[in-house]
């Protein structure tokens, strides 16, 4: 009963950090993000991203946390060494999970994937469903670690491995990068209703004013007489076209690998 009283109230403090914000302003003040600011006082958890320590572990605890839309979990393994790690769907407190670099084989028990491994694509079966994988192998999960996001192996050659997104982009990323098997955690966020405006205030995001209400000096669409329509395209505060070209910046060359675009 001591180890649990420990890893459950003294380990979670001992994973997470204090966090002072900033409120969308740099070093000189300046404000470079909009809407941000105040909020209620929160900390930042320390969340593993490599997961190669060829060990099994047990979750001992599923917590929430406002900086992330998915569930997060405590796990602790075999040889002493606790993290935190971004859940998968369907995974519970007691579960057992692998986390490495090449999978565990013996003659006595043969190695079975199951939701929450975390191997390299290498080791993962065609068409299987996966989520926080790394884009280069050594470099930590970067993609695919939102509430609900997944990804499908949809083709393997040579060293390289093709995944498919829930948005219609291919992505091809070596086998040696490694992926979680299973859908991230939370997959309700998207529905979820925050009810009133303070909810958005206590996560410190601040209101947003429309352009048309704003005087001249402050938007392209301001000023005039009542309410009407801006007399120019759509435009940012700063002069930018918002609707009619893509903001979205992906990698030229695998898309034209992928011949979506000349």
């Amino acid at each position: 009963m001591k180890v649990l009283f420990y890893t459950r109230s003294v380990l979670l403090k001992k994973l997470a950090i204090g966090y002072i914000p900033s409120g969308g302003r740099n070093s000189q003040g300046k404000i470079c993000v909009r809407h941000r600011g105040g909020g209620e006082k929160r900390k930042i958890y320390l969340i593993d991203y490599y997961r190669r320590i060829n060990n099994f572990g047990w979750i001992i605890r599923i917590y929430k946390n406002s900086y992330r839309t998915a569930f997060l979990g405590i796990i602790i393994y075999k040889n002493g060494l606790s993290s935190n790690i971004l859940l998968t769907h369907h995974c519970k407190v007691g579960d057992f999970l692998y986390a490495g670099s090449t999978p565990i084989i013996s003659n006595s028990n043969k190695f079975k994937l199951c939701i929450g491994t975390a191997l390299p694509l290498l080791y993962m079966n065609l068409f299987a469903v996966v989520s926080n994988i790394e884009t280069k192998p050594f470099t930590g999960i970067t993609v695919l670690r939102s509430a609900g996001t997944c990804g499908i192996i949809s083709n393997k050659i040579k060293n390289k491995v093709s995944l498919k997104f829930c948005n219609g982009l291919n992505l091809i990323i070596s086998d040696l990068c490694i992926g979680v098997l299973g859908i991230v955690s939370n997959p309700q966020n998207k529905v979820f209703n925050y009810y009133k405006a303070g909810y958005k205030r206590s996560l410190g995001i601040r209101p947003t004013v429309r352009g048309v209400a704003m005087n001249p000096c402050d938007h392209p669409h301001g000023g005039g007489e009542g309410r009407k329509s801006p007399l120019v395209g759509a435009q940012s505060p700063w002069g930018w076209l918002t609707k009619g070209r893509p903001t979205a910046k992906y990698n030229k060359l695998s898309l034209r690998k992928q011949k979506l675009i000349k």
